[in-house]
Parts: structure tokens; sequence; C-alpha cells
């Protein structure tokens, strides 16, 4: 699996669209909200997407979901990418757990979620990954970062399966 972070500012955002082959891109605005500029570009994508998140106490994982899960109804949704200060694996199992439409207990470092249900689920299955020491994270797979280049007013960094 092949995926690139597509980070960009909100003047070069509908760059993201030019990308026609290739690995999935997920897309990051450096300097306005990045799901409201993905959001906006749905009339411009003709391919699936994924969305890096930066959440923090004044974006938590909760209502990063709650946009992720306005995202997929938007634009083909298909990666989710968890990225904090810390306690990455712990954001990204909220998000995770709160898409699955099931009723979701637990309690971590990060929240304490009790007999919780967040709908509507969305309408493709999502992968989330965690960000961690330069690597994509989920429960099955990991990611390595590989080459960054720069392409435009973008920057790109291609992020690849390494276990084999």
């Amino acid at each position: 699996m092949r995926l690139v972070r597509f980070r960009t500012t909100l003047e070069a955002a509908r760059d993201v669209a030019s990308l026609r082959d290739g690995p999935t891109p997920l897309f990051e605005c450096a300097n306005a909200d990045t799901a409201v500029v993905l959001a906006s570009l749905r009339d411009h994508l003709s391919r699936e997407v994924g969305v890096w998140l930066g959440v923090s106490d004044g974006y938590p994982a909760q209502v990063a979901t709650r946009d992720v899960r306005t995202l997929a109804v938007l634009v083909d949704l298909r990666h989710v990418v968890i990225d904090a200060p810390d306690r990455v694996s712990e954001h990204a199992q909220i998000v995770r757990e709160l898409l699955s439409g099931r009723e979701v207990s637990l309690s971590n470092s990060v929240a304490t979620l009790t007999r919780v249900v967040s709908r509507p689920v969305p309408p493709r299955p999502l992968t989330v990954w965690g960000f961690e020491g330069g690597q994509l994270i989920n429960p099955e797979l990991r990611l390595k970062a590989g080459r960054t280049r720069h392409q435009a007013r973008s920057e790109l960094t291609d992020f690849e399966d390494y276990s084999g």
C-alpha cells in the first residue's frame, strides 16, 4: 500500500485535484482548517482522498470524528490520519471506535467515553491511522515515510508498506 501526504496552503489547495494517478493523497492544509478546505474541494476531486488531522486539547479526537463523518459524505474519503503532540495511538483509537457506529465505552489517557453512539456511520469503510515516529500506524499495517518532494506550492511525502 502507498499513500502520499499532500501538505499545502489554502491558496494552493486545489492542486490536490491535479493528482489523478498514483497513491491516495492525504490532504492537510497548513494555514486553514483542513476539514473545511477539503470539503470545499468536493466539486474538484475525482478520486479517493484521505485527510490528515492534527488533534489537540482545542480540537479533540471526538470533534475530529464529527468532521470525518461529514467529510465522508461530501468526498470519497478512505483514510484518516490522526497527528498529535503525544498519545497519538489513543487519539486514533477514539476516532476509530467512534466511526464504528457501535456503542462505545472506553477509557484511556485522552478521554473516557461511556455508552457513546456516534452516527451516521461513514458510507464507505475508512482506515484510521496514527502518525508516530515518521510512520503511519493502524492495527493491521505500518507505512514508513519515504521521500519528500515539492510540487508547485505543496509538499508531498510518500508512505509505503515496509513490512514485507
